[in-house]
């Protein structure tokens, strides 16, 4: 009797040992992985870049595409034309340049967005140059001084088309740009797909 009592409180005290080990083993992966989810999100937000248009330039800022960014004074600014730099200086910006803008997130959540940018390189490839200078002819020729572009411009062939916001109207519109000629067209997605239904 003694022995089979003590061979059961035995394997009680093993019983209760293991369940006391059971919980702690399940919870050091959960804080674990916790404590790793929150410096990856940190390390993807850093090293963002955006790639567009400037639309507007005025206190001490600038509107690429649908971000506002700001521009301190000691912000790195380079011109850039194949894989060559050379420096520049903010007073060297311009309405209509496509530039790429190197900033740490995140963005203010506003619209448009917002954040500031770290270095700002002004494209001078023949394209880009094609591309900006359709965008500025559009520009003053509309006497467009609100402009946001929504997404990335589209280049098909000679034709740059893109849809932006009017800030003034809140209208959005699509507009697409010969490169050769600067002749462009206005209109909602809307209207131009009756006229292909009609054709057909």
């Amino acid at each position: 009797m003694k022995k089979a009592s003590l061979f059961l409180s035995g394997f009680l005290l093993l019983a209760g040992c293991s369940d006391d080990a059971a919980p702690s083993e399940p919870t050091e992966p959960t804080e674990s992985t916790g404590n790793e989810e929150e410096p990856e999100i940190a390390v993807e937000q850093e090293g963002l870049t955006e790639e567009g248009f400037i639309t507007q330039i005025g206190q001490g800022r600038i509107l690429i595409n649908n971000i506002y960014f700001s521009v301190p004074e000691d912000v790195e600014v380079q011109f850039a034309e194949g894989g060559e730099t050379t420096e520049a200086v903010i007073s060297d910006l311009r309405t209509g340049m496509k530039v790429t803008t190197d900033y740490t997130g995140p963005l203010e959540e506003s619209f448009p967005m917002q954040g500031e940018a770290e270095k700002i390189t002004i494209l001078q490839d023949e394209e880009s140059l094609r591309q900006s200078e359709a965008l500025q002819a559009f520009i003053n020729e509309e006497q467009l001084s609100t402009l946001i572009l929504m997404g990335q411009p589209i280049v098909r062939g000679d034709e740059i088309g893109f849809l932006f916001n009017n800030m003034e109207t809140g209208e959005l519109t699509e507009v697409r740009i010969d490169m050769n000629t600067l002749e462009y067209t206005m209109g909602n997605e809307d209207d131009e797909e009756q006229p292909e239904d009609t054709e057909e």
